[in-house]
């Protein structure tokens, strides 16, 4: 798959769904509706998705179920490109959704799950959990 040339950063993304800043949003809005019809592409990235979770729920204290509602629907518009399948992105907000665990291990338990990878680290607790395969290094 060839990347999009526009990548996002977390503060534009931030910025549509709060949308505390008027002026900000408003041009966030433009940018996110040219994405959901396909009119634009650009590249939502990991680290990206992950910041946007932490700072959405340890800044702001949205509840986990507000925040994923909110990316899920952003991770359905056609214009939203990832490295990694959406699946990985979409499987990962429904289980932050209902645990308590950082989206970072989620991700990557999800992410071992789809590829048929183990995980190397030394949490042993989170990935418990998760049941996700992982072993020390």
């Amino acid at each position: 798959m060839k990347l999009p040339k526009k990548i996002i950063d977390a503060n534009v993304i931030l910025r549509f769904f709060l949308a505390d800043d008027e002026e900000k949003f408003l041009k966030t809005k433009e940018f996110f509706r040219k994405l959901e019809f396909g009119e634009d592409e650009a590249l939502l990235t990991e680290i990206v998705f992950a910041e946007v979770i932490w700072v959405l729920h340890k800044v702001y204290n949205i509840p986990r179920e507000e925040i994923c509602s909110k990316y899920l629907k952003l991770l359905n518009y056609s214009g939203i490109k990832t490295v990694f399948d959406k699946e990985i992105f979409t499987e990962s907000l429904n289980l932050y959704s209902s645990h308590t665990i950082d989206i970072q291990d989620i991700f990557l338990a999800v992410l071992a799950k789809f590829k048929d990878s183990s995980i190397i680290s030394f949490d042993k607790t989170d990935f418990k959990k998760l049941k996700a395969n992982f072993t020390e290094p």
